[in-house]
């Protein structure tokens, strides 16, 4: 059961460009249904409200899961999350110019969401290398 109806999932899509709003990844082209994020999570007080809702791929919300904060690989300090309704993006992610399907971290922020909800896995990289190869990617 979805926590949103047709309509909203309809406006979180359309918000999102199709794409999952913490890796970047397409809908087009996957099998798996794209889970609606909550990313101030339910068990947090995070409300089911278009404002605190987010489209992610089935790995990013797996990872994420009620998670608020991590570690930044680079300093260990625990930060925030990276919040796609309160956060740019651009800020804090860029593609890598030495292979544009690994993920980087520009931020504490970006940095620490990249290592928890583990964008850069060999599975994701591939599932990039592939959509290169159909013209899917990068965003």
């Amino acid at each position: 059961m979805s926590v949103v109806d047709a309509d909203a999932r309809a406006a979180i899509e359309e918000r999102a460009g199709s794409r999952c709003e913490y890796c970047r990844l397409p809908v087009r082209g996957q099998i798996a249904t794209f889970p609606v994020d909550h990313p101030t999570p339910r068990s947090s007080g995070g409300l089911t409200v278009l404002a605190n809702l987010a489209l992610a791929c089935p790995h990013c919300n797996g990872h994420k899961w009620a998670h608020t904060s991590a570690p930044d690989p680079a300093s260990a300090e625990v930060v925030p999350l990276f919040n796609p309704r309160l956060d740019r993006w651009e800020e804090h992610f860029q593609w890598s110019t030495a292979d544009r399907t690994i993920l980087e971290g520009k931020t504490t922020r970006g940095r620490a969401t990249v290592w928890l909800l583990q964008m850069n896995h060999p599975n994701m990289v591939d599932i990039r290398r592939l959509l290169v190869e159909l013209n899917l990617f990068p965003p």
